[in-house]
């Protein structure tokens, strides 16, 4: 079982990855977005961030960023259902800064369940 934060700014789908991530016999933690993400992180311990790629103001990309100064040492994943048509160059710039994957939205439990393992695996 591993401890997850999962942001995203969209409620149903927040909803759905925690829904989901229970049934895989996970305990995850809900965030609203990349500023309550980093507030629950001051308090608790986490195995894994799953983290909404594209959201207003703080977004995936510079939750990462700030996550890399705060020094944070954990697996993190990205999930996009893409952006204004534009998914490739942003999906990048993620991988490059997070060292991670990016989930395509919508996705289902053998998606997310295969994705997290091999990053907790990969985080040793």
């Amino acid at each position: 079982m591993a401890r997850v934060l999962v942001v995203d700014d969209d409620d149903d789908h927040l909803a759905y990855v925690v829904q989901l991530l229970e049934r895989l016999g996970h305990e995850p933690t809900p965030a609203e977005n990349g500023q309550r993400c980093l507030e629950i992180l001051r308090g608790q311990d986490v195995d894994a961030i799953i983290t909404d790629i594209f959201m207003p103001g703080a977004d995936g990309i510079e939750l990462v960023t700030e996550l890399n100064k705060l020094g944070v040492k954990v697996p993190v994943l990205g999930m996009t259902g893409g952006y204004k048509g534009v998914i490739r160059p942003y999906e990048n710039l993620f991988e490059v800064l997070a060292n991670a994957k990016v989930l395509h939205k919508p996705f289902g439990p053998r998606d997310l369940d295969a994705a997290l393992t091999e990053a907790l695996a990969d985080a040793g």
